[in-house]
This record gives structure tokens, C-alpha cells and sequence, in this order.
């Protein structure tokens, strides 16, 4: 019997990563860690800014979380990032919302494949803020791709896409819930297939 593969998740510790964690564990499809961008909780100096507010205790929730389920959970700040991966012995590294581009250090920390959640349907919408963009423009197209990371941002090969189109009932927060969902779910179907037929990628054209 094969033993399952190991994966690492990055995250903001946002509600999209808190949707895509939450997803994952309930389908017992848990990491072997949970890596946040930033410090720990307790090096955050406290604000009375409400938005700073609402960051903090979101990215509480998602270390309550992933606490209860016994996974470990690593602060980009301490730790180096490349190296805690390979101590890890992961397979896989899911981006599940990361505020930066990834060293080509860090995608190669794994032994199969580094690849990223982004809530569009790539190659439209790329960038930091994919679901405000459409909002922005009134485009109810909305979708998640799970790609290959590489060196330039939301460039990399298309392994899985759903789409998912939403009226304007639905608001940003409901989308990043359902686009988060949709996401961790490809995410499991594309490690699951991984080994067994493989992926069938497709190119990015702009």
C-alpha cells in the first residue's frame, strides 16, 4: 500500500485560507504543516485600526484550527523557509494566499510539485486582488485555478480550473468562501491523480 503523499499549505491566514484548510480537513486531507506568511500572533503589536483588527483574528482563527487538528504550525518569520519544507519531507507545497513571489529555492524544496490556488480562471484576473477586480468591472465569471508555480506571478501551467459563475447577490466574501472550497477540492482530486494517470497540463495563453 502506498503511503500518502505529504503536503505542505502557505497562507496569509485570511479567510481564503482559512476556507481552504477548513475544506481539506473536513475531507481528511490534512497537511503535515501549515506555514504563515509573517510572525506569530504574539509578536503583532496590538492596533485599534478595525481592519488591523479583523486581520489579526482571522489569522487566529486559522491557527486555532489547524492547533485543534494537531498540525504543526511554522511563522515564516522564524523559521527559513526553504529549509523547514525539506525537513518536512513534503510531496507537495499548496499556496493557499502568499503576499509574495516564492524563491525558486522554496519550489524545489519538494519532491513532486509546487503549485498555488489563485480565485480566477487563469490567465485573467492575475495579480493580488483577482475577486476585487472582477467586482470592479462587474464580471460574474468567477473561478479557481490550481497551477504550477513558477518565477513570474500566475504564469505557471494550468493542472485544474472550475468555473463558477455568480450573480451580483453574492458578495466578496461569499465568493472567496466558495472559490476557496472549489479550490481545495481540485487541490485532492489533482494529488490524487498525480500517481496514478498523471496530469494532463494546460499552457497559459495570453
Amino acid at each position: 500500500m502506498t503511503k500518502p503523499d505529504r503536503f505542505v499549505v502557505l497562507g496569509t491566514g485570511g479567510l481564503f485560507t482559512y476556507q481552504v484548510l477548513q475544506t481539506l480537513i473536513k475531507e481528511s486531507v490534512q497537511p503535515v504543516a501549515y506555514i504563515q506568511s509573517g510572525g506569530s500572533p504574539l509578536q503583532v503589536q496590538s492596533s485599534f485600526a478595525n481592519i488591523e483588527l479583523e486581520i489579526n483574528k482571522s489569522r487566529d482563527a486559522v491557527v486555532q484550527l489547524i492547533s485543534a487538528e494537531n498540525i504543526p504550525v511554522f511563522f515564516e518569520s522564524e523559521i527559513e523557509l526553504h529549509q523547514q519544507i525539506r525537513k518536512l519531507k513534503a510531496d507537495f507545497l499548496l499556496v493557499a494566499c502568499w503576499p509574495k513571489l516564492l524563491p525558486v529555492e522554496v519550489l524545489n524544496a519538494v519532491s513532486k510539485k509546487a503549485l498555488n490556488l489563485h480565485p480566477s480562471l487563469l490567465p485573467k484576473y492575475r495579480g493580488v486582488d483577482p475577486i476585487g477586480d472582477q467586482l470592479l468591472v462587474k464580471d460574474y465569471n468567477f473561478g479557481i485555478t490550481l497551477h504550477l508555480l513558477d518565477n513570474q506571478l500566475d504564469t505557471g501551467d494550468i493542472v485544474l480550473q472550475k468555473a463558477m459563475k455568480l450573480d451580483s447577490q453574492y458578495n466578496r466574501n461569499d465568493i472567496t468562501r466558495q472559490t476557496a472550497q472549489s479550490g481545495a477540492q481540485l487541490f485532492i482530486k489533482a494529488i490524487r491523480t498525480y500517481s496514478a494517470s498523471g496530469w494532463v497540463l494546460t499552457k497559459q495563453i495570453e
